[in-house]
């Protein structure tokens, strides 16, 4: 609305008026020349929370905390806060929001996982009484367990289980609690999970610091059917068609990153590409965010306040609308922060909170003043707004620039080209300015005095020269006759065009689109079919929909299918891993009890390891992604297909049958982890044997008292307590009724018999012993309980437990009826799975076609899936690897590998990638080093790569390091 008036009385708005039919008493502000915004208002801040964390130091392990006043039984849950309790204004921190325009934010104290009840409050001086707008706002949440000395969790997977158990308990004790009138009913008191009642009616605000973990918390959230908005992290670009399928609102930090520091050839390799393409994209996330309608506020945490506007005006400059981010800074804000009844919107019965701007904000304007709750909070005089503006005055024959410094008196100069003259006596009243100045070098003698008028169209005035006489000159706006299309900073940027590409993921060797299911004709391979065919010469296969359809000699090419003579080459069925630890993030164990089941690795998948696309390059389309072996009874496994560019999601193996890690020997009893790990059980082997009979014994009890509660009438049930559902718990009674197969590392014969007793005891089948390096001591024991091996190749002597390891362990085992294959366990030796496979050959004379089915067929009915995959059979997923030689030579190549008929690896589209890549990076690089100081400047982030987890990686440094990157 233009020429229009807004009304206020008290703190409110009253109305806006068109026609300037201003209301007999009013007390009137001419605004001429202004606009009026709502005042913004950011939803993420720590601003007014009068709260300290408790500290508490520890030297060793902290299995339990304080339960002080009722609280959860975890130090990172603190749900039971509500930050509206803690409000203390504080003027010089409301500063840092008020210069920017915001009047308004959302606070809570960030620590913790469950961090407590936010409070939505005005900016204004006033007692906390004044200021609070929304008590009970959203309820704020992360992964990073905070100032907690308690140890658990330690990983990524750990909070969420932690996050996913405490809303279990939750709706259990809110649904229970009325029950609770009895001693044989009783449920404790809980001030945390009380908090947490009628969840559906709450919101919640999420805090990641990266993007995996922001669809993680999507994911999450939408699991439990809950309302709320994920704080950002300035990468969603990178995946914003995935953001964009939860229903799920996004508040978005400016946090642009530096330029990568590129000072010599050295620390130009450091350089990785993907930290070169979001450099470069960074300002363009709220644009494309945007693009995709999500809708998003925008927030000033976790950037300097100075920086705000400059990286707002980048995001604008890169397309943002202004419209839309206005609403970033207004609407969606308020709704965000549960204040859209009264703040947000320039609309009668809303808070009188505005932003006064001489100019369009979003551009060269200037915020002169903010109101707050009906009081003005001048930022710069008004009238002095006109004096920011650049002019020229043409005196005699020559331009002057006029520029005028506010601070902290006023002071100007004229310059021309190298000379300039010092103004003096300069006054400014009412739009009116005077000041003299030595003008002999322009041709007039003496001082001259100046006296100009100004307003929005630019300047008009009059010059007097010693003798009194008026001298004509001519003045204007600069920006009337400056660049009309580009600033010097559009312009730099017209200089260095958009370099780089967007790809899934967006790292180097990320795909620009994914593949598409191939209707395929391979003819004259020689096929190892990894099933009673054997090894066929000079055979033909054909895939379409992603399953083989026929294997056969001199089979007739359908119509439309692509040929691929693959005369003097080898196909086979994809490699599939049996243990692996490639493509996690955030830890690869939860180390902090003994029994940590309820933890689950496909809650950690990380689709943007390298290691895929590796995998891809060694010929494996199948891998177990299993927990370490920090506990005997560690988290559930999760089998993925090496689908490089899928998401996290889309990479799960669908329909693979449940699987979980246990472990034995000196791991789960910390022999090796310091002096300060001794307290926790257990501490010896036949602990260890204890340890589990105790959690199999829990699990029986667990599933009792479920099937008891299930048995009784309903009327018995709505007066008795529920049995409490438990995630830990759960899994193991999973393992007993043998839906979740154990997958048990293991080394030393004693401990493998010792859990084959114990497995027969309660009555269930062990899946696979992994590792197993004496597997060959009790093969026979182990055939005749049915169980599966897992092992190495050649890996001995790397600690006690494995002195007695022999190559011939596959040999012997399988020779005695054990369903052997070779695992990886490593980054690197997944790659070449195939030679380790082949060394049982040179070792103990295992036949190829065996050596072969050890990393195909037999790891496939190891996991549960040779239905599907594992060997080439008519009918089957077309998982199929073609070698340049004899896959179980040193010199075999893999030339191309399909996943469900799609080719996800060539090693001829590898040779135009590694191009296309350094032709990036050196473009990118190119750029950095060309960009002024204004690109280049940003937030320094320190991104700690994930280190190449094995299964004794269980507490190690990165993860102590990492807990706050989670």
């Amino acid at each position: 609305m233009t020429d229009a008036t807004l009304l206020i009385e008290n703190n409110r708005i009253k109305s806006i008026i068109k026609d300037n039919d201003i209301p007999a008493g009013a007390y009137e502000i001419n605004l001429s020349g202004h606009i009026i915004y709502p005042g913004f208002i950011d939803p993420f801040t720590e601003y007014a929370i009068e709260y300290e964390a408790p500290s508490e130091d520890s030297d060793g392990p902290v299995y339990e905390i304080k339960r002080i006043g009722g609280n959860a039984e975890n130090g990172a849950i603190h749900s039971e806060k509500e930050w509206f309790n803690y409000v203390y204004p504080n003027k010089e921190q409301a500063e840092k929001w008020i210069n920017n325009g915001f009047t308004s934010v959302q606070s809570s104290y960030l620590d913790g996982i469950f961090r407590g009840r936010g409070v939505s409050l005005s900016l204004a001086d006033k007692k906390a009484n004044d200021i609070i707008y929304k008590a009970k706002a959203n309820q704020f949440m992360a992964f990073d367990k905070g100032s907690s000395i308690q140890d658990y969790p330690q990983s990524l997977m750990g909070s969420m289980a932690l996050i996913r158990q405490t809303f279990s308990d939750a709706r259990w004790y809110n649904n229970n609690i009325a029950k609770s009138t009895s001693s044989t009913n009783n449920v404790e008191f809980n001030i945390a999970l009380e908090r947490l009642s009628n969840l559906k009616e709450q919101r919640f605000i999420f805090q990641t610091k990266n993007l995996n973990n922001q669809l993680r918390a999507a994911r999450l959230l939408n699991k439990q059917k809950l309302k709320g908005s994920l704080v950002g992290n300035g990468h969603e670009y990178a995946r914003i068609d995935e953001l964009k399928s939860y229903p799920y609102s996004l508040v978005l930090p400016l946090n642009y990153p530096a330029a990568p520091t590129i000072i010599d050839s050295d620390s130009e390799r450091d350089v990785s590409l993907a930290s070169l393409r979001h450099w470069e994209t960074a300002p363009s996330n709220a644009a494309m965010v945007a693009k995709a309608d999500v809708p998003f506020a925008l927030t000033q945490y976790g950037i300097d306040e100075d920086k705000f506007w400059p990286r707002l005006k980048q995001a604008i400059e890169r397309g943002l609308d202004q419209q839309t981010a206005l609403a970033a800074l207004t609407t969606e804000a308020a709704e965000i922060a549960g204040i859209s009844n009264m703040a947000g919107q320039l609309k009668p019965g809303y808070m009188a909170d505005l932003v006064i701007s001489r100019g369009n904000v979003f551009e060269d304007g200037k915020i002169t003043s903010i109101w707050l709750q009906g009081e003005e909070r001048q930022l710069i005089n008004r009238e002095l707004t006109l004096l920011s503006q650049p002019y020229q005055l043409q005196i005699n024959e020559l331009t002057f620039d006029l520029n005028i410094e506010q601070d902290p008196s006023l002071s100007g100069t004229l310059s021309s080209g190298e000379q300039e003259i010092s103004l003096a006596n300069v006054h400014f009243n009412q739009g009116r300015m005077t000041f003299s100045a030595d003008l002999t070098d322009a041709g007039i003698d003496g001082i001259s005095r100046f006296t100009l008028w100004f307003d929005d169209n630019g300047i008009r005035g009059r010059l007097l020269d010693s003798k009194n006489q008026t001298v004509p000159f001519g003045g204007t706006k600069l920006e009337q006759i400056a660049l009309d299309d580009n600033d010097s900073l559009n312009a730099k940027s017209a200089e260095l065009p958009q370099i780089a590409k967007q790809t899934s993921p967006n790292v180097a060797y990320g795909l620009l689109t994914q593949p598409t299911q191939d209707k395929l004709h391979i003819k004259n391979a020689t096929i190892w079919t990894s099933a009673e065919n054997g090894v066929l010469n000079n055979t033909d296969l054909i895939i379409s929909r992603g399953k083989i359809e026929e294997i056969g000699s001199q089979l007739s090419t359908p119509s439309g299918y692509k040929v691929i003579d693959a005369t003097g080459m080898h196909l086979t069925a994809g490699i599939i891993d049996e243990h692996s630890h490639i493509a996690l993030n955030g830890g690869t164990n939860e180390a902090t009890d003994a029994v940590t089941s309820e933890v689950r690795i496909g809650d950690v998948i990380n689709p943007d390891d390298i290691a895929i696309y590796r995998g891809l390059a060694g010929g494996v389309t199948t891998a177990q992604i299993l927990h370490g072996s920090a506990n005997p009874i560690g988290g559930q496994a999760q089998i993925i297909q090496l689908k490089w560019g899928d998401n996290a999601e889309q990479l799960k193996f669908a329909g693979a049958p449940a699987s979980i890690k246990f472990a034995l020997g000196e791991n789960v009893k910390q022999s090796n982890w310091g002096d300060n790990f001794d307290s926790r059980f257990p501490q010896s082997r036949i602990g260890v044997k204890s340890l589990f009979s105790e959690a199999f014994n829990e699990a029986l009890a667990y599933r009792k008292a479920q099937r008891d509660y299930k048995k009784m009438r309903s009327s018995e049930r709505r007066r008795t307590v529920a049995p409490q559902y438990n995630y830990r718990l759960e899994a193991v009674a999973e393992v007993l009724e043998q839906t979740r197969t154990v997958h048990i590392h293991s080394y030393v014969q004693s401990e493998i018999l010792m859990f084959l007793r114990l497995a027969e005891a309660y009555k269930f089948k062990v899946g696979t012993f992994t590792h197993i390096l004496e597997g060959y001591k009790v093969a026979d024991e182990m055939a005749k309980h049915g169980a599966y091996a897992s092992t190495f190749s050649d890996w001995w002597a790397y600690k006690f437990e494995v002195y007695d390891a022999i190559p011939q362990n596959t040999c012997l085992m399988q020779n005695k009826g054990v369903l052997t294959s070779i695992n990886s366990d490593d980054y690197e030796m997944q790659r070449r799975l195939n030679q380790e496979a082949a060394k049982s050959m040179m070792y103990c004379g295992m036949s190829a076609e065996d050596a072969w089915k050890m990393i195909t067929i037999n790891p496939a009915i190891q996991l549960g899936i040779e239905d599907k995959v594992g060997s080439l059979v008519e009918g089957k997923q077309a998982d199929i690897v073609l070698w340049s030689d004899s896959p179980l030579s040193v010199y075999a190549k893999v030339d191309s590998t399909w996943i469900q008929g799609r080719q996800y690896f060539s090693r001829e589209q590898d040779k135009l990638a590694q191009i296309a890549v350094e032709k990036e990076r050196s473009a990118l690089i190119q750029k950095v080093l060309l960009s002024d100081d204004a690109h280049k400047q940003g937030e320094t982030s320190i991104e700690l790569a994930e280190p190449e987890w094995h299964c004794d990686t269980h507490f190690n440094a990165w993860q102590q390091t990492a807990q706050g990157a989670l």
